[in-house]
């Protein structure tokens, strides 16, 4: 499946938009988009709104928690936000649906 990543900002969050599988074949495209977002250093939020993404493997998933830490380090936070069905049943089953989802 094609995969495609976008980025907006909004006020202090800069929320990056993953359209496709996140999976082997993917996750270091979205790896290497997150950390240019948090390289930048220019938003303390990063938000990943996950509504696009049909699938997310353990690839994805260790990559999502690498940049989660990864932004921690800089100072800034990282959280999903509009997990699908598959998505948000990966989280729960790895019980990181809690610390890693914004409520909205």
């Amino acid at each position: 499946m094609s995969f495609d990543c976008t980025i907006e900002r909004n006020g202090d969050t800069l929320v990056v938009v993953p359209e496709g599988d996140v999976d082997i074949d993917n996750a270091a495209v979205l790896r290497q988009v997150l950390q240019q977002v948090i390289d930048r250093g220019d938003c303390p939020h990063v938000e990943v709104d996950m509504s696009s993404v049909t699938f997310l493997d353990s690839s994805g998933l260790g990559m999502l928690v690498a940049a989660r830490r990864a932004a921690e380090a800089k100072g800034a936070t990282l959280r999903l936000s509009n997990p699908g069905p598959v998505v948000r049943m990966v989280l729960e089953v790895t019980n990181l649906h809690d610390s890693f989802v914004v409520a909205k």
